[in-house]
């Protein structure tokens, strides 16, 4: 195992907290508290203002208060000309100060949070052996696993310098925001990785933050699932999805990625759409069941269909090209076996074609039954309503009827 990595990761854990707050950085104006003013030489005594007197240059009158006022006089003067320095050094000072209490703050936190995953740990052995295993890369290419939120931030370190595990599946753990934040983050570092399956957690903002973070760096990942987490919540924060269809834009390794399910509002969907126009190498990408406007379904079905189409273009040349620069060298039965590969991967192409054109029928097919139920709901809602006002009406009716034939019978 690389300690150098470890340790690396153990110095970033600090910052997953967030920054130092704001008020412990700001440098701006303050209010000049009680002491911060000139000195006054109504307080001192008939040496110190002598003293202070012919340090300046100035003749004492033999009039004490007469001393006091030229002596104050200067003192103000000097304060003016050395105000801002002083306010400056001042400042200085408690950015100083805040600075060292944030980094005392953050090595307090990590060393809380070490603590959790180290008592974590001694209380669960068959997690601990199975992490000392992925440390030490004696894992297969291929890892599922079981646990709670604290463990898998231990998982996450071990990953940080694991050179062998290409499948990762930590769906259905109900892992919380912060554990997605470390999970993210092995991407900063790890090369390996090629299919992360996160389905069914708790992931949030701060896991789409650092997923944000991540696949901007990240060269290895191809599959991204996160069906079923709640990445968005009504009138919950956005910036964490912004952040990773930011990355969307960069990042030129990913092929599919699984957001089914994850609470997606319109804007989650507009801001999907947008880094899809730039995004050119995303295959498959499951929007299904989120609150998008169909307006940015129907714009993000074309950008994908138009990387499927660029995909197929460049595989078929890319297969007549090898059939092409091989047939002088290969035998009849090799290049019959190079023609077979390249038509099923041409079946292969055509069925996802259709595949997502289907998806895309019935996807358009369930907002018009959507709405078909509802205009019919409300039509039914507003018959009863009419109904309802109409017997009121009546019955008032009767009874003002009523009460007239009383008062023409007396």
């Amino acid at each position: 195992m690389d300690v150098k990595l470890m340790k690396d990761f153990e110095e970033m854990e600090g910052q997953m907290d967030g920054p130092i707050n704001s008020t412990e950085t700001a440098e701006g104006e303050e209010e000049d508290d009680e002491e911060f003013r000139p000195a006054q030489a109504s307080n001192m005594n008939s040496a110190d203002i002598f003293y202070e007197m012919e340090k300046r240059g100035l003749k004492s009158t033999g009039f004490p208060d007469t001393d006091i006022e030229m002596l104050q006089n200067a003192f103000n003067d000097e304060f003016k000309r050395d105000l801002e320095a002083i306010r400056a050094q001042r400042a200085e000072s408690k950015r100083r100060a805040a600075q060292q209490a944030g980094m005392a703050r953050r090595r307090k936190i990590m060393q809380l949070t070490l603590q959790e995953e180290q008592d974590e740990l001694a209380a669960n052995p068959p997690v601990t052996l199975i992490l000392e295993t992925v440390k030490a890369g004696q894992t297969g290419d291929s890892l599922r696993m079981d646990l709670n939120s604290v463990a898998a931030r231990s998982l996450a370190k071990a990953m940080w310098v694991s050179e062998n595990i290409i499948c990762l599946d930590l769906s259905g753990n109900q892992l919380n925001d912060k554990a997605g934040k470390y999970i993210a983050r092995i991407l900063n570092r790890n090369r390996v990785l090629r299919k992360m399956e996160l389905d069914n957690n708790s992931f949030g903002n701060d896991t789409m933050t650092a997923f944000g973070e991540s696949l901007r760096l990240n060269t290895s990942l191809t599959y991204l699932s996160l069906d079923s987490n709640p990445l968005m919540r009504k009138n919950g924060p956005t910036q964490g999805f912004a952040e990773f269809c930011l990355a969307l834009k960069i990042n030129t390794t990913l092929t599919s990625v699984n957001l089914f399910r994850t609470g997606l509002t319109p804007d989650g969907g507009r801001a999907l759409s947008a880094a899809m126009l730039e995004n050119k190498t995303l295959l498959f990408c499951d929007i299904a069941h989120n609150s998008m406007d169909m307006s940015d379904m129907k714009s993000i079905a074309g950008s994908l269909d138009s990387n499927l189409a660029d995909f197929d273009m460049r595989s078929r040349q890319q297969a007549e090209d090898d059939l092409q620069s091989s047939k002088n060298s290969m035998s009849e039965e090799e290049r019959a076996e190079s023609e077979r590969k390249a038509q099923e991967l041409s079946v292969w192409l055509d069925q996802r074609r259709e595949e997502r054109a289907a998806q895309r029928r019935a996807t358009h097919d369930q907002v018009v039954e959507d709405e078909k139920v509802a205009a019919e709901e409300q039509r039914i809602k507003d018959e009863k309503a009419k109904a309802a006002a109409d017997k009121a009406a009546a019955e008032a009716q009767a009874k003002k009827d009523k009460k007239a034939a009383k008062k023409k019978k007396k």
